[in-house]
């Protein structure tokens, strides 16, 4: 088991007369600190843009702005448990902290997992990101149904650069070229996308889609462009076309329990860390998207240019999809329309 610790300390922090520290009833001062460390867990390696743009920034300044009082022990990987887990884990304070994508677990988050998966709703990570966390402060009925009945607090939600589709060998332009295609898919509701599409869409996480590929068990993939980077699958695909089908949503959640035994001046911290990261990442993010798309094409990938007509036929299917979608998960019994007329308003303040 891998253990990071971020700014270890070599002795404890002492609170010191005229540092921030206080007086007790008694007068006097330099009463130690306890040292708070956090738990937390991803889905994704150490090296990948998750890592290395979000959660390791995001633990480090927590633990520089509290002078090294939040320590973490990071576990990245699925080392505590696999991608579909971790929310449970987390719920259950085996972690205390994780990020995972809600497609894995679209029970806990039916409503963010339409959100995720619906075609054609945000055109950049900042965009829905920014969305996204609205939504989380705004929308009581997402709050409650998604997060606060499952013992979590959301710190924030990262929403991924729109999911573009890649081949190995076939150039796919247009939504009648995947009617009996095999692809990979994140789950959720871009598998009933690709379905309708006439695909056969099989599930799996993203550590597994590199052997799948290679075999032959699937031939087109569904994700951002820095998913394809994370596990090297350029070295294997052919082409790609940027239809702009869904998302990854991955909230970075902490047991509510652990975040009530925080102090206030730790809690604090950590949510304007948390607004932090999310116009940095997104800064990151889209500059990374642009290096490795032009040098995809570069090394011989084809990236599709889509004519007028063409995206014309994706419109027509997205609309088409997302109509019968909401019409056919009428009796789930939740908000779904209502959050979607929610959160396409704010897509539209962020574009």
């Amino acid at each position: 088991m891998k253990k990071l610790l971020l700014f270890a300390l070599l002795t404890s922090i002492f609170a010191i007369a005229g540092c921030g520290s206080s007086e007790d009833a008694s007068g006097q001062s330099g009463q130690t600190q306890e040292t708070i460390t956090l738990k937390a867990a991803t889905y994704f390696p150490n090296t990948s843009t998750m890592s290395t743009e979000v959660m390791i920034p995001w633990m480090e300044a927590i633990t520089e702005r509290t002078d090294g009082r939040v320590q973490f022990e990071y576990y990245p990987g699925e080392q505590i448990g696999k991608a579909a887990d971790l929310m449970n884990l987390t719920k259950d304070g085996v972690t205390d902290l994780a990020i995972s994508s809600i497609s894995y677990t679209p029970d806990l988050f039916p409503i963010s997992n339409a959100l995720s998966g619906l075609p054609n709703l945000s055109e950049t990570m900042r965009q829905g990101t920014m969305a996204y966390n609205d939504l989380l402060k705004e929308s009581t009925e997402l709050l409650e149904t998604e997060y606060s009945k499952n013992n979590i607090r959301p710190l924030f939600g990262h929403v991924s650069p729109t999911f573009e589709i890649w081949s190995v060998d076939q150039e796919l332009r247009v939504p009648d070229d995947f009617k009996g295609l095999k692809m990979r898919t994140p789950g959720g509701v871009l598998t009933e996308y690709y379905s309708y599409l006439g695909a056969t869409p099989v599930s799996m996480p993203n550590s597994e889609a590199y052997e799948a590929l290679e075999k032959g068990l699937v031939s087109a993939y569904s994700s951002y462009s820095l998913g394809v980077k994370s596990i090297g699958l350029q070295e294997i695909l052919g082409h790609a076309v940027f239809a702009h089908i869904g998302t990854a949503v991955q909230p970075l959640v902490i047991n509510e329990k652990k975040w009530q035994s925080l102090p206030e001046d730790v809690q604090q911290v950590i949510i304007e860390v948390s607004e932090e990261i999310m116009e940095s990442a997104s800064v990151s993010y889209e500059k990374l998207t642009d290096e490795f798309n032009q040098e995809f094409e570069a090394n011989g990938g084809k990236i599709a240019q889509l004519t007028e007509e063409e995206l014309k036929q994706w419109h027509t299917v997205n609309e088409a999809f997302t109509k019968e979608w909401l019409e056919e998960h009428k009796s789930d019994g939740f908000p779904y329309e209502e959050v979607l007329a929610l959160y396409k308003e704010k897509l539209e303040e962020y574009k």
